[in-house]
Order: C-alpha cells, then sequence, then structure tokens
C-alpha cells in the first residue's frame, strides 16, 4: 500500500515578512523489510540513554548509570572499556543532553544543570580525557534540545512561547526564531506550546543544517545554521488531535544523521525508520524485525545498529541497503 505526504518548501529568514510556499505531492515508498542479526554482550547495556558512533567506535551513554558511557569497537560491537563518572567533581558529570558531536580527538558533550560545553579526548586504548569546558553566557536554564551547529553557535528550545529555538551565536548573542505551526493539535487552556508542540531535534554532523521530528505530528523541519526555515514537510494524512483527547504518538524516539541522510523511527505497529535526505526527500523506509528504543546509523559501514531497553545483552544490527 502506497501513502502520499505533501512537501510544503518554505524559505524563510529571521524578520522576514514573505515566504515562498512550493507545495509537491510525492509518493512514499513502500517499507523494505530488514532482518537483524544479534550480537550477544555482556550484560552492562541496563538502561541506554543514547547511541552514538565517534572514531569508529558506538558509544552508549546510560544516564542512570554512575559510570556513563561504554565504549564498543565498530564493526563488531567488540566492548572495549567504560568510562565517565556521574558526580559534581572537576572531571565529573552532571546530567548531559542527549545530541553528542565528534571532534577531532574525541567528542563534544553538553551539561544541562551548568551549561557547559565540555570536550572528551578518547581513543580505543581506553583514553578518556576531559580537555577543555566553556560555560555559555545565555540567561536560560535548561537549554532542552541542545544543538551543536557550525561556526561556535548552538541551538536550543525557546523560552518565548512565541517561537520555537534560540539560536546562540558565536559572540554569545541570543535570536528567537521559528513560529509554532498552530492548530494541528488540541490545546488546553494553560498549555505552552514547546509542550503541545514537543519535538525531537539532529543537526547535521557539519552544523550547517538541523532537522526536527514532531512528536505527535507527521511532520519535519528542516533549517540552516542561521536559523532559516528550508523545508516544511507534512504527511498528507497526518494525524491531527485537535478533535482528539489523547494525542498520538509518531515520532517516539530521538533522530539521527550523517552529512548525507537524517534516521527517525515511527511508532506503529511494527517499526518503521524513515530515511531523509537534507533537502526534504524521504527516500526509503524500512520495517524492522525486532522492538528498538535507542538505535544510530554508522554511514561507513552502512548498518543500523540499535538496543532494546528490556534486554540488557543484545546489540541488534541491521545492513542497510543504501
Amino acid at each position: 500500500m502506497k501513502y502520499s505526504i505533501v512537501f510544503f518548501f518554505l524559505l524563510s529568514i529571521l524578520g522576514v515578512s514573505c515566504v515562498s510556499h512550493k507545495e509537491q505531492i510525492v509518493d512514499l515508498p513502500n517499507p523494505t523489510s530488514l532482518l537483524a542479526d544479534s550480537i550477544t554482550t555482556p550484560p552492562v547495556l541496563l538502561s541506554v540513554t543514547r547511541l552514538f558512533i565517534v572514531h569508529d567506535m558506538l558509544v552508549a551513554y546510560e544516564q542512570r548509570k554512575d559510570t556513563l558511557f561504554s565504549f564498543w569497537k565498530l564493526p563488531e560491537c567488540q566492548y572495549l572499556f567504560n568510562a565517565g563518572v556521574k558526580g559534581q567533581g572537576p572531571n565529573d558529570f552532571l546530567i548531559l543532553d542527549r545530541n553528542f558531536v565528534e571532534s577531532k580527538e574525541g567528542f563534544k558533550v553538553f551539561e544541562l544543570p551548568s551549561n557547559r560545553v565540555k570536550e572528551l579526548k578518547i581513543d580505543s586504548s581506553g583514553t578518556f580525557k576531559l580537555i577543555s569546558e566553556q560555560r555559555l553566557k545565555v540567561n536560560q536554564m535548561p537549554l532542552n534540545r541542545f544543538l551543536f551547529l557550525a561556526d561556535s553557535s548552538y541551538c536550543f528550545l525557546s523560552q518565548d512561547d512565541k517561537y520555537e529555538y534560540t539560536l546562540l551565536d558565536k559572540k554569545q548573542d541570543t535570536h528567537q526564531f521559528s513560529d509554532y505551526p498552530f492548530d494541528l493539535l488540541k490545546k488546553d487552556k494553560g498549555d505552552d506550546n514547546n509542550f503541545v508542540y514537543n519535538k525531537l531535534t539532529v543537526s547535521k554532523p557539519d552544523g550547517e543544517m538541523f532537522a526536527s521530528f514532531y512528536v505527535y505530528i507527521k511532520m519535519m523541519r528542516i533549517y540552516n545554521r542561521h536559523g532559516e526555515m528550508l523545508n516544511e514537510i507534512v504527511l498528507e494524512h497526518a494525524n491531527s488531535s485537535l478533535d482528539n483527547e489523547e494525542k498520538i504518538t509518531y515520532y517516539p524516539y530521538p533522530p539521527c544523521a550523517d552529512n548525507k541522510y537524517i534516521y527517525v523511527l515511527t511508532k506503529q505497529e511494527e517499526p518503521i525508520l524513515e530515511v531523509w535526505t537534507w533537502n526534504g526527500e524521504l527516500v526509503e523506509r524500512y520495517s524492522l524485525d525486532k522492538k528498538i528504543s535507542n538505535f544510530v546509523v554508522s554511514n561507513k559501514y552502512h548498518t543500523l545498529y540499535a538496543v532494546n531497553k528490556d534486554i540488557e545483552d543484545k546489540i541488534y544490527v541491521y545492513k542497510l541497503p543504501l
């Protein structure tokens, strides 16, 4: 069975009064079924908050554990080591945002309670060292849905209910941007827009763009690093909850991305992985045979790595025929 979506290509600029609007109806591809290989691991994956890949290693961030990160050699998922202590010491970590970005020597994290960006040096031999940290000068806390963008700029959810996002540039100046997609969901008196229009975000690894997927709407938006909306894409059969008391979750899990594709999992009877380009084209849909709660995709190995929150000794591996 085929479905259709409506693509709304919007070119909007901060403060600009006019918008170019182009509509196109495109057939969605039927999903391709994929079967997972299972890798049995030591029972250490107790409650994975986020999977990500840096320097040819799969990394599991587990917010609830005292040791926050475990590292696995790719492509075989061989366990290497764990590191990163939860605490308030100079080399410890408080709660981290779920978006991580690879750096030259390791990766960067954002610490929510302190508004600090921390960079870590790592290697497969077990090196794990804090090499820099910077406290962001912004009068907002916490900075939810934090994203690393190019040119030392960052993006996060706005606390101004008129706008979706705040952009923090390299001069530490802030700019509010992006109107909410009003009248697509039922809103009760007193509800904040960022609660009603909850969304999951992901940045392109080069920091030039980011995408957002609305949890309760079959809808996504793509922006450049300056906060200009490039695409707004709405499925034709998007589930509007204007007349429903209960919201329907469509995008339940954080997306991941490489410089070519965006990957996002939908909540249906069977998990469907959608693969989008950064131009807003849906190029593939994959039906997965396992229930998964967290995943990441390696562009190098054309492989999806995933875990199930209820199974602590398995990593699922899907080969993606992209």
